[in-house]
Order: structure tokens, then C-alpha cells, then sequence
């Protein structure tokens, strides 16, 4: 049976109306679409990184009309201390031929909103997400939750059984969970501004996903929650954003096509 099919620039619009890039600025050159390969869409697929292995993963099955949603424009980094990597070229031939579009939200799709990254992640973990709180790009990010924990360690027991791997645990606060209370900010919080606000408003545990400090970057950021008494859970990059591209898979289905989100496999090195 031939599987239904709309306009790409239908689902473009559809996708602009939701995450309103206008709003905030981003750390990538190019947002919204990478790749145009087909002006009509049977399928969308869903992936946190422009991984070469996802993106293999979908070519070897053969199909057209295909469109690629990711989070990220581009690969994993390559090792802890370097930047994203690039889509081997021959991977965007590749999907030309096969009519294998490619689109990115990546700052749009961090600010708060029900399919954001700490949104999303704060759900899945059984919170109630009551405000977002992490100044970027001219946007507020991630969530402040709540929930019925009384220590760290139920919240950290609660996050490995939600990303499916161990996490990572900085203890630079009491074992108490303040009122029931924890951040997110999934991926990479970088600022160190974040401990001062997060003290201030009696929250001692941020759950994010880098938090090596064998990373450069860091260390500053090690230092700065333990000044303010805030314990840093780390997930990994791609385990605590993967929930926002689940979430996307009955979005794009309520537009009647098939979509499937491509699962990672995240790097433990970054805990």
C-alpha cells in the first residue's frame, strides 16, 4: 500500500510554528533546514545528533521521502575536548539519492515548551516541571521540577533507571533534597552563574549531562557548584536530551506519516 505523504514545506511551516527560531539566537550557523532532498515526506525520523551511524542506519533501509529531524546539525564531538564534527559528505550524497531530507532545531527546541529537552526529561524522571530558569541565546532553558524525594540518592536511583545507565555523582551538597526540588539543564550547562541562582532559590542538585572534569570547560563548572552547595548530576549529552526526539515521534505522527526515533548510544566517558 502507497504510505501517505505530505508537502515538506507543509511540515517546515508546521515545524517553524511550533519552535519560533526567530525568538532566540543559536550556537549553529544554519537552523531549520539542512538537506532539501524531497518535496514530498512519507517519514519522519527522529535523532539527538546528525550521528554517521543514524544516519547510515536509515539509508540502509532503502526508503524515500524520508525527512531526518535532529537536535543537533551535526555529529557527537569527536573526544571530550573538541567541537561537533561534521556529516561526511559522502553520508549527503548519499541522501540526495535517496531523497533524504535533513532538518535541526537546536535552540529552538531547548527553550521550554512540552517537547524541550528538560521538559521532556523531567517528565520521564516522574517530576512536575514548574518553570524553566537557564538564560541562553536569548531564551530561558531547562526545567526547575518537583517532586516527593527527600534525598539525593532517590533522585540519582530515579535518573540512572530513567537514562538506563549509571550516571554520574558530584557531591558538593548535603544528601537532603530541598524541598523536593532539582534542575535541569540536559546536555551542557556552561555558565556559572547557574549555582548562585540555583542557591538563591534553595535548589541543591542540578541534573545535566556533561560533567567530566577531565573536560577543560568543566572545571570551572565543578568549582562553582561546590562554592554554591549544589550536587551535579551527569547523564551524558545525548541520554538526557534523547527524550525530547521521543516525544516527537507522536508529533509528527498526528500529521499523519510514519515516524521513528533512532536510538544512540551515549558516550560514558563524559560522566
Amino acid at each position: 500500500m502507497q504510505p501517505h505523504m505530505i508537502p515538506a514545506q507543509f511540515l517546515y511551516d508546521r515545524l517553524t510554528e511550533q519552535f519560533k527560531p526567530d525568538r532566540c539566537t543559536d550556537i549553529f550557523d544554519k537552523i531549520g533546514v539542512q538537506e532539501h532532498n524531497t518535496n514530498m515526506i512519507s517519514k519522519v525520523y527522529t535523532s539527538t545528533f546528525a550521528n554517521p551511524t543514524s544516519i547510515e542506519n536509515i539509508l540502509s533501509r532503502g526508503e524515500e521521502h524520508v525527512l531526518l529531524f535532529c537536535h543537533h546539525p551535526r555529529p557527537p564531538m569527536p573526544s571530550l575536548q573538541e567541537g561537533y564534527g561534521l556529516v561526511p559528505e559522502e553520508l549527503l550524497k548519499r541522501m540526495k539519492e535517496q531523497q533524504v531530507s535533513f532538518f535541526s532545531f537546536h535552540i529552538p527546541l531547548d527553550v521550554a515548551g512540552p517537547y524541550s529537552p528538560g521538559t521532556t526529561l523531567g517528565r520521564a524522571m516522574g517530576a512536575n516541571v514548574y518553570d524553566s530558569w537557564y538564560p541562553q541565546n536569548g531564551a530561558l532553558l531547562g526545567a526547575l521540577c518537583q517532586t516527593g524525594f527527600e534525598t539525593v540518592d532517590e533522585l540519582e536511583r530515579r535518573f540512572a533507571a530513567t537514562v538506563g545507565h549509571r550516571v554520574g555523582r558530584y557531591s558538593y551538597g548535603s544528601n537532603e533534597l530541598k524541598n523536593g526540588k532539582f534542575a535541569i539543564m540536559a546536555g551542557i550547562s556552561r555558565s556559572t552563574d547557574a549555582y548562585s541562582f540555583l542557591e538563591e532559590n534553595d535548589i541543591n542538585v542540578l541534573v545535566t549531562g556533561v560533567t567530566a572534569p577531565t573536560v577543560e570547560w568543566s572545571q570551572n563548572i565543578h568549582a562553582a557548584a561546590k562554592e554554591h552547595h549544589v550536587t551535579l548530576l551527569g547523564g551524558t549529552h545525548y541520554s538526557t536530551e534523547k527524550f525530547a526526539l521521543m516525544s516527537l515521534v507522536p508529533y509528527f505522527r498526528n500529521f499523519g506519516i510514519e515516524a521513528e526515533f533512532i536510538p544512540e548510544v551515549p558516550n560514558l566517558r563524559e560522566l
